[in-house]
């Protein structure tokens, strides 16, 4: 990836009040910098494996372990996955409003560690669980009602430790920057080492679990949360920190009543009637003519403010910077919706990609065969290897024949394009594959192996992992630098969001394709999952023209 070292030519982003800090340049100690930035990218790596270490092989886990039977295994698993989305989200919100980034990594990191140790007794107190036994003979004992309680309890203490992990290491990780193009670059490695922490937890934390034991799979991601954390304090002294300011959501809700208690206010062109605050006018932006009834909230009225410029009812007068605040949330929001079907056509293709490779030729050899939920690997691969070639080469693919670098709106529209392209690739490897199926009649055997091979599955994930490294570190540095510098940490997690939205949506689609066509069959020898992926490369060709759209009549706050 391309050298840490700042870039003299691009202009420095507003920083919050730090610990002990002034905007100063980064250096190695309590000014942030590359040092601390990387204990971040090391913590969090150690973390996202044990996350994701214990969701990837959850539905086995239910169904072989504790006897759930695969229905309602399968929902318990999306539930948390869910879960695992949106709760960062509210852990993004406290960190913004009160307990600010170190304070919620550690606390959550300590609480996720408790979560995984409860799992991991889970699997090693014979009292927790239900006896073991061969499925084959038939049906099993399910969990009693306390241990099914202690196992949900066990879940949802680990899915509340992961609320304040991820995006909220990758928000401290850009606090160490004052440069646009260093915070950028940090995004870049941030998801390279997670997406490694990816592929070593659908690989050997899967390998460990399936053939060493649960205990030992559950205990390494114990073992992991607790290194995570412990790494994360012991550096504290290193990290540059943000103090939350309180919540700046009330200060948003204040803005909308007061443009609506003012409605009837006339706007002045005259900039002294607005409220800059105490401080000089010229550390202000101007106020601006889109959406300018909501300048209405910063117009001084009789009343409004006393004799030292102090504001005197909060509620009916603020400064221009929360109205401005208010307005880029609003200008971003139809940006951050177009994240959404790429989330949901996500969801999709992989669940259908195990479909497909659980009845193709798997095999590497005589003796080795690639589980079916392992393909999604080659996505997380293929993202590993073109991060680093975008960061080393695409710029300067651009700067070249364009002579300019790329914006992040560029980056995630290249994500929206390729997205596309594996979408329809996976189209053609089924179309390819039903036509093995019709060739050798194999409609009616949906347990016999298609005379195909499971590696076709590769290219169109390898496009599809190509297409995250584009527009997933790019919807997140997009959010990091055009969120108010008070929700850095609320606008990190927002990928968070819309995967969380994506998921469920992604059911939904599926439940409307399955009534309404024949394309769904259990038995996909009978169905047409070419069909589907057809249909979700031209929602995502509709989706990609909504995004123009709205990256059009965006204009980039700190592009610089």
């Amino acid at each position: 990836m391309a050298s840490p070292a700042p870039d003299g030519n691009t202009s420095a982003l507003p920083m919050e009040t730090l610990e002990g800090q002034t905007d100063q340049p980064s250096s190695f100690r309590r000014d942030g910098g590359w040092i601390p930035a990387l204990m971040i990218i090391g913590c969090a790596m150690s973390s996202t494996v044990a996350i994701y270490g214990v969701t990837t092989d959850l539905l086995q886990f239910l169904d072989h372990k504790f006897n759930i039977n695969s229905i309602r295994a399968s929902q318990i698993t999306n539930i948390i996955n869910s879960l695992m989305n949106l709760t960062p989200v509210a852990g993004a919100v406290l960190c913004d409003s009160y307990l600010g980034c170190f304070s919620t990594i550690a606390i959550s990191t300590l609480i996720s560690s408790l979560g995984t140790l409860l799992l991991t007794f889970t699997t090693v107190v014979p009292s927790l669980g239900p006896p073991s036994c061969d499925h084959s003979l038939g049906p099993c004992q399910p969990p009693s009602s306390l241990q099914f309680a202690f196992l949900c309890l066990a879940f949802l203490v680990t899915t509340v430790g992961a609320a304040g992990t991820s995006f909220t290491f990758v928000a401290m990780g850009a606090n160490q920057f004052n440069k646009k193009k260093d915070q950028e670059v940090f995004v870049n490695w941030f998801f390279f080492s997670s997406t490694i922490g990816m592929v070593v937890a659908f690989t050997a934390v899967v390998y460990i679990m399936d053939n060493v034991g649960w205990n030992w799979g559950y205990g390494a991601c114990t073992v992991l949360n607790a290194i995570s954390f412990i790494l994360f304090v012991i550096c504290k002294g290193s990290y540059r920190n943000v103090r939350p300011k309180g919540s700046p959501f009330v200060s948003l809700a204040h803005v909308v009543v007061s443009a609506v208690r003012k409605n009837i206010a006339r706007l002045s062109v005259n900039e002294g009637n607005y409220y800059y605050g105490n401080d000089s006018k010229a550390k202000h932006p101007e106020p601006t003519s889109s959406l300018r009834f909501i300048n209405k909230a910063a117009v001084i009225t009789e009343g409004d403010i006393h004799s030292d410029g102090s504001i005197a009812k909060s509620w009916r007068l603020c400064t221009i910077q929360e109205v401005e605040d208010l307005k880029t949330l609003l200008k971003l929001f139809p940006l951050w919706s177009t994240g959404i079907f790429l989330n949901v056509a996500t969801g999709i293709q992989a669940n259908l990609t195990i479909l497909q490779a659980l009845t193709m030729d798997r095999s590497l050899s005589r003796h080795f065969k690639i589980p079916a939920a392992s393909f999604q690997v080659f996505a997380f691969v293929s993202t590993v290897i073109v991060l680093p070639i975008i960061d080393r080469f695409f710029y300067t693919f651009c700067r070249i024949f364009t002579r300019r670098p790329p914006t992040i709106l560029h980056l995630i529209g290249v994500g929206h394009v390729v997205n596309i392209a594996g979408l329809a690739a996976m189209a053609y490897v089924e179309r390819r594959r039903l036509q093995v199926v019709h060739t050798h009649g194999l409609e009616d055997g949906p347990d016999v192996m298609v005379l195909m091979s499971a590696l076709w599955l590769v290219p169109p994930l390898a496009l599809i992992g190509a297409a995250s490294a584009f527009h997933y570190p790019g919807q997140v540095s997009l959010y990091y630098q055009e969120f108010p510098v008070s929700l850095k940490n609320t606008g990190t997690s927002m990928m968070s969001l819309t995967m969380g939205i994506g998921f469920y949506l992604s059911a939904t689609v599926v439940d409307l394709v399955g009534k309404s066509t024949e394309w769904l069959n259990d038995d996909i020898n009978q169905g047409h999952l070419d069909n589907v992926y057809w249909m979700l490369a031209a929602l995502g060709g509709v989706n990609f023209l909504y995004y123009i759209t709205c990256a059009n009549y965006y204009k980039l706050q700190r592009d610089g």
